[in-house]
């Protein structure tokens, strides 16, 4: 395979107006917000988001007014409260949304990565999501069929095929072969089901490294069509192996956004106004990220040394 190493403003312009996008990461994990940031700061318009988990990666576009639609299972800061600039969105129109389970998302997207024209599953056919309809008629998205083998009924769910994946793991080879420690989300299954993917990493190795653990590729290198070398792309969220979510960073931003005024102010100090990646770690400083740094040994800080 052909060596995939592009630069981060290579990737960016991967990302059209319009398009739609599915991130990696959940909750306050390993979400590509490196790449998120470098996207807010060259103005993407009228964006959708096909996602499970990645919270931050919906909040902060539809923070800076670039999230247009969601196809979304749920999106809440665990430990904060809600998204407030992407509930807030929802609440007034700006932002069309349509509902799933987890699971059902999830299957969406393995549909997509399969191709095929519909899946089967045992949950959602009995709820509202399967009677009520957003940016798709109900029928759309789920519908109940005849089992073949035996008649009982059972739901289907349509694929959702994201325009590009953004996914960021901890290493890959220059080809793009890609691996991600401790908990994984469903990166594999978003990769798959997206017609471009572009992957982060906090590193780039030999191919000797990933063959030497086979187990740990997640994403092989023929689905991946740009990969960037961008240490600490998923901060201020956390990266298992690498360092823990900057809690206090990430506080600072759920207290701008109880106003929508402060919050417009917090986008653009800390999202457009950085020059790069690099000035926005400078900015943190190197003594904040270094605080971070998991144990080598555990994968995460231990309580008593975390900051």
């Amino acid at each position: 395979m052909k060596d995939k190493r592009v630069s981060l403003e290579e990737a960016v312009r991967l990302v059209p107006d319009g398009c739609s996008i599915t991130a990696g990461g959940f909750a306050h994990s390993h979400q590509p917000l490196g790449f998120l940031r470098a996207l807010i700061a060259e103005g993407r318009r009228d964006l959708a988001i096909m996602g499970v988990a990645e919270c931050w990666v919906a909040e902060w576009l539809a923070a800076a007014g670039m999230l247009d639609k969601a196809w979304f299972s749920n999106f809440m800061f665990e430990g904060f409260g809600r998204c407030r600039r992407f509930s807030e969105g929802i609440e007034a129109g700006e932002i069309a949304t349509e509902d799933h389970s987890h699971f059902g998302m999830v299957m969406r997207f393995v549909a997509a990565a399969e191709r095929l024209p519909f899946i089967p599953m045992l949950s959602q056919g009995g709820t509202d999501i399967a009677t009520t309809g957003g940016i798709e008629r109900p029928e759309e998205k789920i519908q109940i069929i005849k089992s073949p083998f035996g008649g009982e009924p059972v739901a289907v769910t349509s694929p959702l095929r994201p325009d590009v994946a953004i996914i960021h793991a901890a290493r890959a080879d220059a080809c793009g072969n890609t691996q991600l420690d401790g908990a994984t989300a469903v990166l594999a299954e978003q990769a798959a089901a997206a017609k471009t993917v572009i992957v982060t990493v906090e590193e780039i190795v030999e191919p000797g490294e990933i063959a030497a653990n086979p187990a740990a590729t997640l994403i092989s290198g023929f689905y991946v069509d740009a990969l960037v070398h961008l240490p600490y792309g998923a901060w201020p969220t956390g990266m298992y192996g690498y360092h823990d979510p900057d809690m206090g960073f990430l506080d600072d931003y759920y207290q701008a956004s109880r106003d929508p005024a402060s919050c417009a102010r917090w986008i653009e100090e800390h999202l457009r106004g950085p020059a790069d990646h690099w000035d926005w770690l400078g900015r943190a400083g190197v003594a904040r990220l270094l605080a971070l740094r998991s144990d080598p040994a555990l994968g995460y800080r231990p309580a008593k040394d975390a900051a």
